[in-house]
């Protein structure tokens, strides 16, 4: 499994494009934006788009995903709990930054354990709500996704339409509890492993009563 890292649109949202080596077969996680720095990754290692991921629906994480879409013919995978973040009508405060977004169906609703495989990599999808109710974290073999549940020593905000700080720290508690270690890789700022937040990060402490 390889890992191409971007950071894309106004609020620096990491978009990773992930892809396994033999087949060349790739998903992308979270399009905020930069459709074009997208595909151009995509051609440049000429790699076959299976399915566009989301970890959930906030407009800087699915403003390019009409884009690539379009351009690729991969499916549209979102997090059934999220898709009336989809609509720009429900965009609220965010609704003026996204003047070009266009909607899309999804071809799959996720859910807590919905898997889709591409080339020899499955992603698992894990609901794991608190920053919206359909926010996910989607396992790819020793890497967990975490969108903005989980970032390097804080998780996502909950004051936003569809947060939950309760929801938010049961999540955290349940990804405390994973066995092993796994690479972090969030949707914003800094990479992380799961052990270093299991020891550092004090929403993940908190929600473990320590």
């Amino acid at each position: 499994m390889k890992i191409i890292q971007l950071c894309v649109g106004m609020v620096a949202t990491n978009c990773y494009i992930v892809y396994d080596e033999e087949s060349r077969e790739a998903a992308v996680v979270d399009p905020g934006d930069n459709a074009s720095s997208i595909l151009a990754a995509l051609r440049e290692e000429k790699l076959t788009l299976k399915y566009v991921l989301l970890t959930h629906a906030h407009f800087d994480h699915i403003l390019a995903a009409h884009e690539v879409l379009a351009a690729t013919g991969a499916k549209y995978v979102v997090p059934e709990g999220d898709l009336w973040l989809l609509k720009q009508e429900n965009m609220g405060e965010f609704r003026s930054f996204a003047r070009r977004y266009q909607e899309d169906t999804p071809d799959i609703l996720a859910r807590e354990g919905t898997e889709v495989t591409f080339g020899g990599l499955t992603a698992h999808y894990m609901n794991t709500p608190g920053h919206t109710p359909g926010s996910s974290v989607i396992r790819i073999g020793d890497v967990l996704f975490t969108g903005d549940t989980l970032f390097r020593h804080e998780c996502g905000r909950c004051d936003l339409e569809g947060g939950d700080f309760g929801q938010m720290l049961r999540s955290l508690a349940r990804l405390h509890d994973l066995e092993g270690d796994y690479q972090v890789l969030p949707g914003h700022e800094a990479l992380s492993t799961l052990e270093e937040e299991r020891r550092h990060n004090p929403y993940m402490l908190q929600a473990m009563g320590k």
